[in-house]
């Protein structure tokens, strides 16, 4: 029937409590509390499993699932401030979320068989996923949006199969093994909003929570067969992902005193671990975006940062920076199993290490009596790649378009953006408006990468090689535009200044070393547009685009008048 699981396996650790509000002339809301822990999830499989009726039923059902989950964080609480002139609130911080404990998946027996019929049931499924995990301050003259708590950490999860096992999955979206170690995304910064009348006013956005690692991901297969016949259903899926960083807070503050708004921080992505897969089993998929194995190590990106808007009397403005990307760590793939795709996009071995991308700046507005400035937040830098490795000693055989025999790539995260900007000052005799882009974040570098392979390999699409080996260095972010006006008008005198500086562009990262080693033949429909044998390819990210600025300055008076506008565009990033 649906979602009637063959074998279910769980340890899974309970949410948080949220914070509780509160309401006052100074007010701060509760803080939340942690998510419970997983506990190792230990499950030993033999025997025959099937779920659904023959080629139909059973939504859901997956064969086996053995899994380990940390509970989510709660919510800090709100807090609003309520006093006819100076009140203060501070938003609750949220609950860490809870880790995710090691899972081990073990072969019992002379053999395992696993047969699922319905749609979304893959045949194994065993994971470790960390917890992951927001405060509010309204109405205040001094308001401070609540932290986003850290994500919990993934366990490691392993799956050995020693003697034969055999996989079946008939419909879409089920693949046949998959094994994955997912950190925990941080939780995103408390919104801060403020409206003060005539007293002066700050407001300042929640800072993110950092997201937590994953750990190693480890799959060792003697052999049998592993047959998916649905689309997107991926024979073998072995990851490690690192959690994505939270969002900084935003914050917006309106008062004819002087205003000062600041963007929350974002969160840190996190590491993606080791990826290990040694397969000894044939793999047969026969639908679209379903490959052979795919391997990967992927690093969260990284949070961005919050945005600053703030209006009335001389009013500041500075946008968050945004947050590094988590780094990713070496995918090993050993093979001597034979693997055939059928269908577009599905790759025979897909081995790759992926940084996380840098957070984007927040953007920042000011619009003030007077006087105006403001500043977009840094992009965050991208991750490191990871070294990725790949050792074939089998035939592959691909039919679809972009179906690659092996496809190995290294790529470094891209830096985040910088914020935008945009200012804008009035004024009895004077005026000034200053407005400075966020810089974009540097790319980072890839890594190494090595393919060793002995034996056959056949493609037979449209833009498909036998083996394309890719390292590639993560792109710099782009600098945020920035945009000033001003405008005074006086008896005698008036004047008025506006400068805008567009924020510089990131560095791109270094491609790392490529290595490919081939003995036996590759062979590539020579009809099939753009299909080949070897490509092998080391890049280096390109650099971000400065940013564009722009100034409108101007000033009226019955004697002397006296506009000037400053307009500097942003240096682009050097390429890697």
């Amino acid at each position: 029937g649906l979602g009637a699981i063959g074998m279910l396996v769980e340890s899974v650790g309970g949410g948080g409590g949220d914070g509780g509000g509160a309401i006052g002339l100074v007010s701060i809301g509760g803080k939340a509390s942690g998510g419970g822990q997983g506990d190792t999830a230990t499950g030993n499989i033999g025997g025959v499993i099937k779920t659904g009726v023959d080629g139909n039923g059973g939504d859901g059902a997956h064969g086996i699932l053995i899994q380990s989950v940390g509970g989510g964080g709660g919510n800090g609480g709100y807090a609003i401030g309520v006093a006819p002139a100076i009140s203060v609130a501070i938003g609750g911080g949220g609950g860490t979320g809870g880790k995710g404990g090691v899972v081990n998946v073990n072969q019992a027996g002379n053999g395992v068989t696993v047969e699922t019929n319905g749609r979304s049931a893959s045949g194994i499924i065993a994971q470790s996923v960390g917890g992951g995990q927001f405060g509010l301050s309204v109405n205040a003259s001094v308001g401070i949006g609540g932290s986003g708590a850290g994500g919990g950490e993934a366990g490691t999860a392993k799956f050995f199969s020693t003697t034969t096992l055999d996989v079946t999955t008939h419909q879409s979206d089920s693949a046949g093994v998959i094994v994955q170690s997912v950190g925990g995304g941080g939780g995103n910064g408390g919104f801060s909003l403020n409206g003060a009348g005539l007293v002066a006013a700050v407001s300042i956005g929640g800072k993110a929570g950092t997201a937590s690692d994953a750990k190693a991901v480890t799959v060792g297969i003697n052999s049998g067969l592993i047959h998916t016949l649905g689309d997107r259903s991926t024979g073998i899926i072995a990851q490690s992902i690192g959690g994505g960083g939270g969002n900084g807070g935003g914050t917006a503050s309106a008062g004819l005193g002087a205003n000062v708004t600041i963007g929350g921080k974002g969160g840190g992505g996190g590491t993606g671990w080791t990826v290990d897969v040694t397969n000894g089993a044939a793999v047969h998929t026969e639908g679209v975006q379903s490959h052979g194995i795919l391997a990967q190590s992927i690093g969260g990106g990284g949070g961005s940062g919050g945005f600053a808007v703030s209006v009335g009397g001389p009013s500041f403005s500075l946008g968050g920076d945004g947050a590094s990307g988590g780094g990713s760590k070496k995918v090993y793939v050993e093979n001597t199993g034979l693997i055939s795709t059928d269908k577009d996009m599905s790759i025979g071995i897909f081995a790759q290490s992926v940084g996380g991308s840098g957070g984007d700046g927040g953007f920042a507005m000011a619009a003030g009596a007077f006087a105006a400035v403001g500043i977009g937040g840094k992009g965050g830098a991208g991750g490191a790649a990871g070294e990725v490795e790949v050792k074939n000693t089998s035939n592959i055989t691909t039919v679809g378009s972009l179906s690659h025999g092996i496809l190995a790539q290294s790529v470094g995260g891209g830096g985040g953006n910088g914020g935008s900007v945009g200012t804008f000052a009035v004024g009895l005799f004077g005026a000034a408006s200053v407005a400075i882009g966020g810089g974009g974040g540097d790319g980072n570098l890839s890594n190494q990468v090595t393919v060793t392979h002995k034996g056959d390999i056949h493609v037979g699409g449209m833009g498909s090689k036998a083996i394309l080996a890719q390292s590639v260095g993560g792109s710099g972010g782009n600098g945020g535009s920035a945009y000033s006006g001003a405008v005074s008008a006086g008896l005698y005198v008036s004047a008025s200044v506006g400068v805008a500086v567009g924020g510089e562009g990131g560095n791109g990262g270094n491609g790392g070393k490529v290595t490919v080693r081939a003995d036996g033949n590759l062979i590539a429909d020579t009809d099939a547009a753009g299909s080949g044998g070897i490509v092998a390819q080391s890049i280096g990210g390109g650099g971000g685009n400065g940013g564009r600025a722009a100034t409108i300055s101007g000033a009226a008076s019955t004697g002397v008048s006296v506009s000037l506008g400053v307009t500097v565009g942003g240096w682009g990033g050097d390429g890697g």
